[in-house]
């Protein structure tokens, strides 16, 4: 009774929002399978600016002890499942990078959740600068929860996704909550109207919620432009080249949880970051501590880090929460047990695996057929050492 009181509570208070020609125009005009190739539907749009643009050296002769078997197989896979971009890299050099469907390398994808992770990311930072901590309550980030219970949920259970605030899936709809968080107006007020029907810390629950809530707390902490402290913090520095942020409105909120287009070799620099414990070449561009916590096994999910998922221990179909039916499988172990990856929605992914100097960039059609064990494997099964 509790939760559909909470319920009802939040269609009241964005019931409005749903009926908005804003919206309704959004979901009439938007790609059906909210498409990666359609950046130009992710609007209004905020540009993060990039810095001097920094491209990976290409390996010379022995492709970096990657078999070229492995390549191959490994390329096939990636034609097969309708990819739009595959870049492989091994200590640092690209071994492999190809573009399929008319793109290229100065293509900017939307990839859907993988945004998550350069949240988390960017809260490394600011964590650095002390002008947050996990341990921070909402009530202390967000005004509108001072003396609200929900306020109580710390920074940290956000990022792992165990806030215990309610955000279950439904059916597509103006109506229905995840249709709202991503096309009304002010998504700020949808996630703060969300109930919680359970205590925090007490379950896990894959939640686009938790990750704009994270968002807008990072936000008001470094003074209210996310755009701007990213660009300054994170992407200008890591060499990446301008990318944008899908805005609810003008002046508004960006989707913290997906929808930062960039392009392949962008992401492959966020990888390489994982990869190198957050150095960029001689400096220590995300503490290497913070790398250490948010790719450790979260209290409640050990496949699970801090807005980034885990290889190990094997998860042969992992699941996103109780609630959610889908299921993403791995049929076989990681052939490496400190397999990172940055998820998004339709397979789009990066892999990093720092024990054997490995990333990966796979950006595509959605592909239902997708094992998150099988790209990795077939180039850790190529390594010559």
């Amino acid at each position: 009774m509790r939760r559909m009181l909470g319920w009802a509570l939040l269609l009241a208070a964005t019931g409005a929002q749903a009926q908005t020609p804003t919206m309704a125009e959004r979901m009439a005009a938007f790609p059906r399978d909210r498409s990666v190739e359609a950046v130009e539907a992710y609007v209004p749009a905020q540009t993060v600016r990039g810095g001097a643009v920094r491209t990976l050296a290409r390996a010379g002769p022995g492709n970096a002890g990657i078999s070229d078997a492995a390549l191959v197989e490994a390329q096939a896979l990636a034609e097969k499942g309708g990819a739009h971009a595959l870049i492989i890299a091994r200590n640092g050099k690209v071994v492999l990078e190809r573009y399929w469907n008319g793109f290229g390398a100065g293509s900017r994808f939307s990839t859907a959740s993988m945004h998550k992770t350069v949240l988390a990311l960017a809260y490394g930072r600011a964590v650095q600068q002390r002008r947050i901590a996990l341990t921070d309550p909402l009530a202390r980030l967000l005004p509108e929860w001072k003396a609200d219970a929900r306020g109580g949920v710390q920074i940290g259970q956000l990022l792992e996704m165990t806030s215990g605030l309610a955000f279950p899936p439904s059916p597509p709809g103006p109506g229905a909550p995840s249709a709202r968080l991503f096309f009304a107006d002010d998504i700020r007020a949808v996630a703060l109207a969300v109930p919680q029907d359970a205590p925090p810390g007490s379950r896990f629950a894959y939640s686009n919620i938790d990750s704009q809530l994270a968002g807008e707390a990072l936000a008001n902490a470094v003074g209210g432009n996310y755009a701007r402290w990213l660009s300054r913090e994170l992407w200008a520095p890591l060499g990446a080249a301008d990318a944008s942020l899908f805005m609810d409105r003008v002046g508004g909120s960006p989707h913290y949880f997906c929808c930062l287009q960039a392009r392949a070799r962008d992401w492959l620099l966020v990888g390489e970051l994982l990869r190198e414990g957050g150095k960029l070449g001689k400096r220590q561009l995300v503490p290497a501590d913070w790398i250490a916590t948010m790719t450790a096994p979260s209290t409640l999910n050990p496949n699970f880090g801090k807005q980034i998922w885990r290889g190990s221990p094997h998860a042969p179909l992992r699941r996103y929460s109780a609630s959610i039916s889908m299921t993403i499988p791995a049929a076989e172990p990681f052939l490496a047990d400190d397999v990172l990856f940055i998820d998004g929605a339709g397979a789009q992914r990066v892999y990093a695996i720092p024990s054997k100097g490995l990333t990966i960039v796979r950006i595509g059609r959605p592909d239902s057929g997708w094992d998150d064990s099988r790209l990795p494997n077939i180039i850790l099964r190529g390594l010559a050492d």
